[in-house]
């Protein structure tokens, strides 16, 4: 009997419910000025607001993951969806720094079950070889999304208030959540195997947690440029919160050609370890560039560019390593969860350590060294995946994609 054929439609729903999730992530950076003006943050509170959305998935990840594996991928899916639609409109109706923090962590939550969810979801209607192309598009949600509501950002804040962007991407995620419920089938696979042996047989694999410090380090690089280029735009060069707004949109839109590249090199046949090294390397030099004060401003714009661009190869080899690593398909949610939960830790400490270093030290450029470590962790677990990699070479030439 043939594979069934790639429902691309519902890979695509999939992926606009993901534009929902990365609308959600990016909304704050933007928002930040006038959030620290209206509710009198510091910079490290500040960073708490934008970070808090990464509390749930930094502790609990994997867990999530093998709930979502045991009952029901598209069921945890929907109720991901739901948090953050609910999240969302909680926080356009507090007003204190608190209640906007609790907010934050409901969307934090169900950003978490979602976007466990959905790399099963996109399994269960490919053939696995689609699935390389797939899983690179999905690895463009966070990006795109973000980019989308950075665009929304400027018209938002300079009419209605901070308060209306977060009602606006509440109510496209009402949306894209109907259209999953109606146009995506819940995969074929999973529920069979208990969640603590899914747990016990995921952490077990080497590759799967080299992919995890892959990502731990990738996104505490990347998030840490994104939520905070907003801030130095406003503060130290005096741009509009607008126009911080729109090159905060294009460092995270030259982001998603990276990650579509990667998945189209990775069909193509290149090592993931030598994609991931490769970008890691590119990281710290453009990093290094962009937090130089002895460069030029466009040399500076430039590079945080490029930054983004070449470190987008980065996610798709990760998302599509996963399935890669896994034991077998009933573990592709639990290992996703693992994968999610470095990314939420990344996302965590790393704008935070880039804060406290700026913070104590007196300039951006004090953050290098948290930046240079974070490259150097990525290139070095890359080489540790890539050799995992290679014992799974025998078992075919889809195996290492």
């Amino acid at each position: 009997m043939s594979e069934p054929r790639t429902a691309w439609a519902s890979v695509w729903v999939v992926f606009a419910a993901g534009l929902a999730a990365g609308a959600h992530i990016c909304k704050v950076p933007p928002a930040l000025p006038l959030l620290r003006a209206d509710l009198g943050l510091t910079l490290v509170q500040a960073g708490f607001i934008a970070t808090m959305f990464y509390v749930m998935g930094g502790l609990v990840g994997v867990f999530v993951g093998a709930v979502v594996d045991r009952y029901g991928q598209k069921r945890f899916a929907l109720i991901g969806l739901a948090c953050l639609c609910a999240g969302g409109l909680l926080g356009v109706v507090v007003h204190d720094y608190t209640g906007l923090l609790v907010s934050r962590f409901i969307e934090g939550m169900g950003f978490m079950l979602f976007t466990v969810a959905g790399v099963p979801l996109l399994a269960g209607v490919t053939r696995i070889e689609d699935r390389p192309m797939a899983l690179s598009l999905w690895s463009a949600y966070m990006p795109t999304g973000g980019a989308l509501a950075l665009l929304a950002a400027p018209i938002a804040l300079a009419t209605f208030g901070w308060r209306s962007l977060w009602l606006g991407i509440a109510g496209y995620t009402a949306v894209v959540a109907i259209l999953l419920a109606r146009m995506v089938p819940a995969p074929r696979f999973g529920g069979a195997i208990g969640s603590w042996r899914l747990l016990a047989e995921s952490v077990a694999r080497p590759g799967s947690l080299g992919l995890c410090v892959v990502f731990i380090c990738y996104v505490g690089q990347w998030s840490s440029l994104m939520i905070w280029l907003p801030t130095f735009l406003v503060d130290e060069r005096g741009a509009s919160p607008a126009t911080a707004s729109l090159l905060t949109a294009a460092f995270v839109a030259v982001n998603v050609p990276g990650n579509l590249s990667g998945g189209w090199i990775l069909k193509r046949g290149v090592a993931r370890w030598k994609v991931i090294a490769f970008a890691s390397a590119a990281m710290a030099i453009t990093g290094a560039c962009a937090l130089s004060s002895t460069l030029a401003d466009p040399v500076r714009l430039g590079s945080v560019l490029m930054f983004s661009l070449i470190g987008g190869l980065i996610p798709s080899a990760v998302l599509a390593g996963g399935p890669v690593h896994a034991r077998s398909p009933q573990h592709i949610g639990t290992t996703q969860g693992m994968i999610m939960q470095g990314a939420q830790l990344g996302q965590f400490f790393g704008p935070m350590l880039v804060a406290l270093a700026a913070q104590r030290l007196g300039s951006w450029s004090a953050s290098l060294g948290v930046m240079l470590s974070f490259a150097a962790g990525s290139a070095l677990a890359g080489l540790v995946v890539g050799r995992f990699e290679e014992r799974l070479a025998p078992s075919g030439p889809a195996a290492a994609r």
